[in-house]
């Protein structure tokens, strides 16, 4: 995120954090993406109660909610809700996010697209939940039904991932990527020249970042990765890694 952009974001929701205080009700932001979160986590110290939330525990995107002194944030007052999508046939994320994004709403009212057992849930703001419910007949070429559920019914899966391993030159990003995305050396630079490559949430064009445990990698097109473990060396001087690849 450019400088200028972070703090547009902390300015607007600092207004959030003052309306909540004078006004004494809690105000709330749009659904923020997490490298939003970050830098709210790292650069915004409320004075008030505050909370995130997105509609289930691993919530991707979230809200920040601010409360007046004494008021306990409560998940129930975020004004957002769960829609359950259902159709005769198998529903994947970006397809439902592509076909939500369709009826011309903005990104920042819609939160995650989580999955259950018999297909996927979709996290929006509740302003545009009735339109959602009325206007999305469609996912791809599948019918479907949609239906606001409440949070206490859900059973959100964990998100599915698989492990990829093998071994890089160095921690770089660019090596790193190759082992990811499974491009060159030069589709890496590609990818981040173009600005396709995110670390931890923020884009970066660098590939001589270097990389360790825990860090997450998201490139357009591919998707997201957390280098789960770094081993030791091969003989031929080279480093194993293990990634856990979000599918």
């Amino acid at each position: 995120m450019e400088q200028a952009e972070e703090k547009l974001l902390l300015a607007r929701l600092s207004d959030l954090e003052q309306r909540a205080e004078r006004g004494h009700k809690p105000c709330f932001s749009r659904f923020l993406d997490p490298g939003e979160i970050m830098i709210c986590k790292q650069k915004l110290h409320p004075a008030v109660p505050y909370m995130f939330w997105g509609g289930y525990e691993e919530a991707e995107r979230q809200m920040i909610g601010f409360f007046p002194d004494y008021m306990e944030p409560d998940i129930q007052d975020f004004p957002l809700r769960a829609l359950r999508i259902r159709s005769k046939e198998d529903l994947g994320h970006r397809t439902v996010l592509g076909s939500v994004m369709g009826l011309g709403l903005e990104r920042n009212q819609i939160g995650d697209v989580a999955m259950e057992e018999a297909g996927p849930v979709l996290f929006a703001c509740d302003s545009i939940c009735d339109y959602i419910c009325l206007n999305l007949t469609r996912v791809g070429r599948a019918h479907v039904s949609v239906t606001q559920v409440p949070f206490g019914s859900l059973a959100v899966l964990p998100k599915a991932w698989t492990a990829v391993g093998g071994t890089v030159a160095s921690l770089r990003l660019d090596c790193v990527l190759g082992l990811l995305t499974g491009v060159s050396r030069s589709g890496a630079e590609e990818l981040l020249k173009r600005e396709m490559v995110s670390v931890n949430h923020k884009v970066t064009t660098k590939g001589s970042v270097l990389l360790s445990a825990g860090d997450t990698l998201s490139v357009r097109k591919f998707g997201r990765a957390e280098i789960l473990e770094i081993g030791g060396e091969t003989k031929k001087g080279r480093t194993r890694i293990q990634l856990k690849k979000y599918i």
